[in-house]
C-alpha cells in the first residue's frame, strides 16, 4: 500500500509540488483513454454495428458524469481553499455534504435512465440495426452512471486534500480491472456489447469499495460523513456555484455528442456513426490526458488563492499552460500525420475509414487551444471567477459549435461535423488566451493584481 499522507499543497518547492498534484490525475485519464480505446477495440470487433450502438449510448453516461464533475471540481476547489485557510473542519463539512448530494443524485440518475432507455435510444436516431444493441447496453450502463458519479466525486476529494496519488492508484484499479474484464465478458462468455457494459460496472464496485474502506478508516486529512443537514446545505451552493461550469462544459459535451451521432446517423448511416466515433474517441484520448493535468492542478491553485499567495498563483498558472501546451502540439502532430493508422486500430471497413481519418486530422488541429482552455478555466474557477470560467466552459461544445452546424451542415455534410467541432475549439482557444492577457493586466479584470 503506498504512501498515503496528503501533500502539503503550500510547499515553496512548486514545479516539484505541481507535477506531484497533476501527473497522477494525468495518469488516471491516460489510463482512462486507454480504457476507452481498448474498450472500442474489442467492441469494433463485433461489427460497426456494435461499435455504432456503444458510441450512441456513450454520450447519456456523459450526461450524468457532469453532474459528478460539478461537484466534483466545487468540492475540491472548496476543499482546497479551505485547508490554504486553515480550516480542516469546513473541509470536511464541503466533502460531506457533496458526498450526501451525490448518492441521492445517483440513484435518481440510474433509475431514471434504465427507465427510459427505449426512448433515449429513439432519440438518439439509432437505426433498426443498431437500436437493439444500444438499448442493452444501456440498460446496464444505467447503473454504471450511477456509481461513475459517486466515484468521480470521490476522486476529486482525494485530490483536493492532496491526496492525488490514491486517486492515480483507484483509477489503475478500475480501468484495468476494467479491460481485463472486457474480453472475458464480450467474447469467452458471448455477451458482446452487454458484456463490455457489465465489465465497467463491476470495475466501479471494486473500486468504490476501496473508496469505502479510505474514507472509513480516515486515511486522508478529512472526515468524511455523506449528510444533507442544514449545516452541510449551507455548503452547497458557494460549491456548485465553482462547479457549475465544468459541469456545464462536460453536459453541452454530451449533447452535443448526441446531436453530432444523430447527424451522422441522417447523413451516413451506421458507418457514419462509427467512423464519428472513433475520431471522437481518439480526439478525447488526446484530450483527457490535457485536461487531468489541469484538474490535477487546480486544487495547488486554489490552495494558493486561499492563502492569498498570488505570487504563487501567478507562476503556477505559467507553469500549467506552459505544460500542456507543449503536450498538446505534440499529441496534434500524432493525429494529423499518421490518423490512418490510429483509425485502423478501430475498424478495418473502408466505408469507416473513409469518414474517420479526415474527421480526425481535423479534430487533431484543434488539441493546442483545447489545452489553452482547460489551463485558463481552471486558473478561473480557482479565483472564484464564475462568469468568465461559465463563458469559457460553454463555448467549444455550446454557443460557439451551433451556429457552426447550423451554417456548415447543408453545403458540407458530413464533413461539417468534425470541422465545426474542430472551429469552436479553436476559437474558444483564442478567447482563453485574451482572457489571460487581460487578467495580466492591471485592471479590474486583472487577477494578478
Amino acid at each position: 500500500m503506498p504512501q498515503l499522507t496528503p501533500l502539503d499543497l503550500g510547499s515553496p518547492a512548486l514545479c516539484r509540488t505541481l507535477l506531484r498534484i497533476a501527473l497522477p490525475m494525468v495518469g488516471g485519464l491516460t489510463i482512462n483513454a486507454a480504457h476507452q480505446g481498448v474498450d472500442a477495440y474489442f467492441v469494433g470487433q463485433l461489427g460497426p454495428e456494435a461499435l455504432a450502438a456503444v458510441s450512441l449510448a456513450l454520450p447519456v453516461a456523459g450526461v450524468t458524469a457532469a453532474i459528478g464533475v460539478g461537484l466534483g471540481v466545487g468540492c475540491a476547489t472548496h476543499v482546497a481553499r479551505a485547508l490554504g485557510a486553515e480550516e480542516r473542519g469546513r473541509a470536511g463539512e464541503v466533502a460531506s455534504a457533496a458526498m450526501g448530494l451525490c448518492l441521492m443524485l445517483a440513484g435518481a440518475v440510474a433509475l431514471g435512465l434504465w427507465s427510459t432507455r427505449s426512448g433515449l435510444i429513439e432519440l438518439l436516431g439509432a437505426g433498426a440495426e443498431v437500436a437493439p444493441l444500444a438499448e442493452a447496453y444501456l440498460a446496464i450502463l444505467a447503473m454504471s452512471a450511477g456509481l461513475g458519479m459517486v466515484q468521480i466525486l470521490c476522486d476529486f476529494t482525494a485530490i483536493g486534500e492532496g491526496n492525488a496519488r490514491f486517486s492515480l492508484m483507484s483509477l489503475c484499479l478500475c480501468f484495468s480491472l476494467n479491460i481485463c474484464l472486457d474480453p472475458l465478458l464480450i467474447f469467452t462468455a458471448g455477451l458482446g456489447v452487454t458484456g463490455a457494459a457489465l465489465a465497467t460496472v463491476l470495475a466501479q464496485l471494486v473500486t468504490l469499495s476501496l473508496y469505502l474502506w479510505y474514507f472509513a478508516r480516515h486515511k486522508g486529512a478529512l472526515r468524511l460523513r455523506p449528510s444533507l443537514g442544514r449545516r452541510a446545505r449551507a455548503q452547497l451552493w458557494p460549491m456548485l456555484r465553482i462547479g457549475l461550469p465544468e459541469a456545464g462544459s462536460v453536459l453541452l459535451a454530451s449533447l452535443a455528442f448526441v446531436l453530432l451521432y444523430r447527424l451522422a446517423g441522417q447523413l451516413e448511416g451506421a458507418a457514419g456513426q462509427a467512423g464519428l466515433g472513433i475520431a471522437l474517441r481518439l480526439w478525447l484520448m488526446a484530450s483527457l490526458p490535457i485536461e487531468g493535468f489541469c484538474l490535477g492542478a487546480q486544487p495547488l491553485l486554489a490552495h494558493a488563492a486561499g492563502r492569498g499567495d498570488l505570487q504563487r498563483l501567478v507562476q503556477a498558472g505559467y507553469w500549467i499552460t506552459g505544460i500542456v501546451g507543449m503536450a498538446s502540439l505534440g499529441m496534434a502532430a500524432l493525429g494529423s500525420l499518421a490518423p490512418e493508422g490510429l483509425v485502423q486500430l478501430f475498424s478495418a471497413d473502408p466505408r469507416v475509414a473513409a469518414l474517420a481519418v479526415p474527421a480526425l486530422g481535423m479534430l487533431a488541429l484543434s488539441l493546442p487551444c483545447v489545452a489553452l482552455r482547460h489551463a485558463t478555466q481552471v486558473l478561473l474557477q480557482a479565483t472564484l471567477r464564475v462568469q468568465l470560467a461559465a463563458l469559457l466552459a460553454l463555448a467549444p461544445l455550446g454557443w460557439l459549435l451551433l451556429p457552426l452546424l447550423v451554417g456548415l451542415v447543408p453545403p458540407l455534410g458530413f464533413d461539417a461535423l468534425p470541422l465545426s467541432l474542430a472551429v469552436a475549439a479553436i476559437l474558444t482557444g483564442l478567447g482563453a488566451a485574451l482572457i489571460l492577457w487581460l487578467l495580466s493586466r492591471p485592471s479590474p479584470l486583472g487577477v494578478f493584481q
